[in-house]
């Protein structure tokens, strides 16, 4: 499924689900469920056609990955008129995030990309630098980067990271009730 696809070989992680302090959802808006269709390019995906259905605790996709299940394994919050779902690392406490914004029958996810031209650099100008923590591999600086640590100190500078600091990663077309995808 592209919504949980990664960005790269780089992981961005927040201290906790995003937007801190925001509250959990337990279903998502009746507007954003149904079945969602994306025309994937690339290697990978051969030009195919990406479904996603969103029904009103969970994310189904790929048969061959599990259910996004809210409350189980993913946590969704509002953002203005944007939902973020986090995600649970495999390993260790911190989480990823995407944002999805609707708009009448167009979905667009967006992700924390640091391979994005300057988006290291611009998460660093919206937090301070003291603020986004860069682990490279052993440990080491001249080794590679494995993970991008953002730490925002409330939800205004998350709002701005959302608005600011994000690359697109695939956009969805609603499927009519009763249409086959």
């Amino acid at each position: 499924m592209l919504l949980l696809a990664t960005t790269g070989c780089v992981e961005v992680t927040f201290p906790e689900p995003m937007p801190a302090g925001n509250k959990d959802l337990t279903e998502f808006p009746k507007a954003w469920q149904g079945t969602w269709t994306s025309h994937v390019n690339g290697a990978e995906a051969a030009g195919e056609d990406e479904i996603m259905v969103v029904l009103t605790d969970r994310i189904k996709g790929d048969p061959r990955s599990e259910d996004l299940v809210l409350g189980v394994n993913c946590t969704l919050r509002k953002l203005g008129r944007r939902l973020v779902l986090s995600l649970p690392q495999e390993e260790g406490d911190r989480f990823t995030a995407l944002v999805a914004e609707r708009r009448g029958e167009t979905l667009t996810v967006k992700a924390f990309d640091p391979e994005a031209q300057g988006a290291i650099d611009g998460w660093e100008e919206l937090l301070g630098h003291n603020r986004v923590v860069k682990i490279h591999a052993k440990d080491n600086p001249t080794k590679k980067l494995k993970e991008v640590q953002l730490n925002p100190k409330n939800r205004c500078q998350f709002r701005k990271l959302a608005k600011h600091g994000t690359t697109e990663l695939a956009t969805y077309t609603k499927v009519p009730e009763g249409a086959a995808p």
